[in-house]
């Protein structure tokens, strides 16, 4: 097994990184978009990596096996000064590395870093019926905050998810 790379995206990741969020959406039903419906150019995720680089409480991590992208994980951070101190996760690790703890990597580099920018509360939603990425974030110090109801309609179906949600010291 190799060592996975975890490290910061950078404008010419890009086109890789859309290879990989199709790959993704085409794997696996716990991701917002479903097969197909993930239309954006590698310029505009360029474009969409150097704000983020710029913004200060927002990142968008990698992981990197050899040469090729295998993970990420996104940290959307708020202007907005009563929310500051919050951001939004996002993550997604493709199926041959699922259980090789890529995911554990990004949620742990998220979590050291969020505390050096004033970050003191990271949140994400997770489907329920995601029973691994509920383990894996409780066991990363998410806590489940609360339940929407029919967040999303996957094949005709509703589909509840979780707040769940880690909060420490800025």
């Amino acid at each position: 097994m190799s060592e996975i790379t975890i490290r910061d995206a950078r404008p010419d990741d890009a086109g890789a990184y859309v290879t990989l969020q199709k790959a993704l959406f085409g794997e696996t039903n716990f991701m917002l978009f479903a097969p197909g419906e993930y239309q954006v150019s590698p310029e505009e995720v360029s474009a969409q990596f150097e704000k983020i680089a710029n913004s200060g409480t927002s990142r968008r991590i990698l992981a990197i096996d050899q040469a090729d992208l295998v993970g990420f994980l996104g940290v959307s951070g708020s202007p907005i000064p009563r929310i500051r101190h919050s951001a939004l996760l996002v993550i997604g690790v493709l199926r041959s590395h699922w259980r090789r703890g890529v995911g554990r990597s990004l949620l742990a580099e998220a979590i050291r870093w969020a505390p050096t920018v004033g970050l003191s509360r990271l949140e994400l939603f997770v489907m329920k019926s995601n029973s691994r990425a509920i383990a894996l974030c409780e066991q990363m110090g998410f806590r489940v905050e609360g339940c929407r109801r029919r967040a999303y309609v996957i094949d005709g179906a509703p589909i509840d998810d979780q707040l769940m949600a880690c909060v420490f010291e800025a």
